[in-house]
Order: C-alpha cells, then sequence, then structure tokens
C-alpha cells in the first residue's frame, strides 16, 4: 500500500509483491517541496476521508468510491479512535489549492512488535513526474522517527520506479515475503540499476 505513485509500468515486467525496510530512521534525505506546493495535515470535522479516496482512486488503487471508503476505514479507524488522523494524514496541496496527493505515518504489526510504516503514497496522474513524491516521503519519515526507529513498506515489481525512489531514501529488501524474493529482487536489480539482491534482512 505504499506506492500508487509511479506503480503504473508496463505489463511486460512479472508482478511479485515485495516488502522493504529502512533499518534505522537516524539519516532521512530532506527534498524540498517546489516553489507553491504545501503539506496540510488531515484536519477533523472536515471532508479530508472524500479528498483522500479522491486521490487514491486518481492513482489507480480503487476501481470504485465505495471500495476507497471501505479501505479508508479498514486502516484508519484505529487512528480515528485514538485521534492520531490530524498528525500521521499528509496531503499535497498545489499552488492553486487542490489537493493532488497524500501519504501516511502508519503502523503495523510486524513480529509481535508496533513498526513504523510508510502508507499509501499517492499522487494524481496529471502531477506526477513533477518532483513531488520526495518531499512528501521526507516528511512523512521524518514524522515515523518520532515513534519508530525503523520503518517498512509494501510494494511490487511493477512499481520498479517507486521502489528505486525508496532505495534513494535507504529503504533496502526485507524477507518478511520471502515468496519469490530472490527472483524479485533480482527483477528489480535489472530494472533498477542497483544490486538489491546483497541487501538481506
Amino acid at each position: 500500500m505504499a506506492d500508487n505513485y509511479l506503480h503504473q509500468s508496463t505489463d511486460e515486467i512479472e508482478y511479485f509483491s515485495v516488502k522493504m525496510f529502512k533499518p534505522n530512521m537516524d539519516s532521512i534525505p530532506y527534498y524540498p517541496l517546489p516553489s507553491g506546493y504545501s503539506l496540510q495535515l488531515y484536519k477533523n470535522d472536515s471532508n479530508d476521508d472524500q479528498k483522500w479516496v479522491d486521490i487514491a482512486k486518481a492513482a489507480g488503487e480503487f476501481k470504485s468510491i465505495e471500495q476507497g471508503f471501505v479501505m479508508f476505514e479498514k486502516y484508519y479507524q484505529n487512528y480515528k479512535e485514538n485521534d492520531l488522523l490530524s498528525t500521521r494524514v499528509y496531503f499535497l496541496v498545489s499552488p492553486d489549492g487542490k489537493y493532488i496527493g497524500t501519504a501516511s505515518a502508519g503502523i503495523d504489526q510486524i513480529d509481535g512488535k508496533e513498526q513504523g510504516s510508510l502508507w499509501w503514497v499517492s499522487i494524481i496522474p496529471e502531477y506526477q513526474g513533477k518532483k513531488l513524491a520526495k518531499p512528501i516521503i521526507s516528511y512523512v519519515l521524518l514524522k515515523i522517527a518520532e515513534y519508530s526507529n525503523t520503518c517498512y513498506l509494501d510494494s511490487q515489481t511493477t512499481s520498479w520506479k517507486a521502489i528505486n525512489m525508496y532505495a534513494d531514501f535507504g529503504f533496502v529488501p526485507s524477507m518478511l515475503k520471502p515468496d519469490n524474493y530472490e527472483k524479485a529482487w533480482r527483477l528489480l536489480s535489472k530494472l533498477c540499476k542497483r544490486k538489491f539482491i546483497d541487501d538481506i534482512d
């Protein structure tokens, strides 16, 4: 669920689900937003649920608005109950005030422990390729670093451009998804021109 951004590649690339992790949060690259763009946190008592769904659907994650609301409730119900939405769900806003992207500082149960997780990086298609993904990710990772010393994310081989970007932030392959591990990361090494296969959790 990490990367709706750039997750459209080509049907010729074999699909494998993968997991990545950032072993420590001591060093997080900083990427400023282009002039005029801003980040806004989720606002309670607003229609920000709808904005989140609209962005994720436009990025290709959901087939319907209804499915989007089901997924929002699934992933964020605990955040609502603990009043965390307004501190961990970020929106990217264009110079004309349009909500065009989102990413969240998440928490997942991994090996019986709560670990930081990068959730739902989504940018609507017409704003992709404008150097907006790295800035929002850097802001969200800084938030995750406040409560976790590691960070995980889920992705897939067809999102190889996004995976290449995550590697720039220090993410490496995780063995928590062992199925087709070597095959997937050899493929990604070739696509990204990086030697991923030696980075084993």
